[in-house]
């Protein structure tokens, strides 16, 4: 989009190259790539959780197989934090336009996703215990919310290239929203059985999403 008449480029004699600004869309592009590097960030942080055994060269593979629910950990949150990047990036993809409002919601959203590596690191040390699993779960369910509230700032602002309609803003919520359950779910079942359980209560958002697109999603929507 252009902002007037382009300065023309040129070298400046005492200090080099000027690198002119053209177009607006460098402001919108900011908000994308800072999120992309918080995502970055987070998910390298990850196997910051995984400690190194200091053991005898005879006690390794013993020392290793110790450390098998901090990998199981790292890998489950690397999965979860690349799914929401996936869903952030398609859903960036989307928008042609954002205001200070919804780049506060989405500093909220990454402050989230920046915070996973603790619960993940927690989880690993801890799986055994309630509260680690809770408070990973608790942090997920934030993290949907929160998408949830990006997308609600965006349809009703006008934010996006293609308006949906009722049924598919209807949809794309609830499709959103269907992590949070599954999530707040889990947490019971921590208690009332255990915290492997609960992990393992997170499988059911496919086939709960899977449910979520045949009842509500619209025939124009429908690859």
């Amino acid at each position: 989009m252009s902002t007037g008449p382009e300065p023309e480029s040129g070298d400046d004699p005492l200090g080099g190259p000027l690198y002119e600004r053209h177009s607006k869309g460098l402001e919108f592009d900011r908000v994308a790539f800072f999120s992309d590097a918080v995502f970055a960030i987070a998910m390298t942080l990850l196997v910051v959780g995984i400690g190194i055994p200091h053991v005898t060269d005879g006690d390794l593979g013993r020392a290793l197989g110790d450390k098998d629910l901090e990998i199981f950990s790292f890998f489950l949150s690397f999965v979860v934090i690349g799914f929401y990047w996936l869903g952030h990036h398609q859903f960036f993809a989307t928008l042609q336009r954002v205001d200070r409002r919804f780049m506060e919601i989405n500093l909220i959203y990454l402050a989230a996703i920046a915070f996973m590596p603790f619960p993940t690191a927690m989880v690993g040390q801890y799986g055994g215990q309630e509260v680690a699993v809770v408070l990973y779960a608790v942090a997920l369910a934030v993290a949907s919310t929160l998408e949830a509230c990006l997308l609600w700032r965006a349809h009703v602002k006008g934010f996006m290239r293609v308006r949906l309609t009722d049924e598919g803003f209807r949809w794309a919520m609830l499709a959103s929203l269907a992590p949070v359950v599954v999530f707040l779910v889990s947490i019971p079942v921590a208690y009332a059985f255990s915290p492997q359980w609960a992990l393992y209560t997170w499988i059911l958002i496919f086939p709960l999403e899977y449910l979520v697109d045949r009842a509500a999603k619209p025939d124009e929507l429908t690859q």
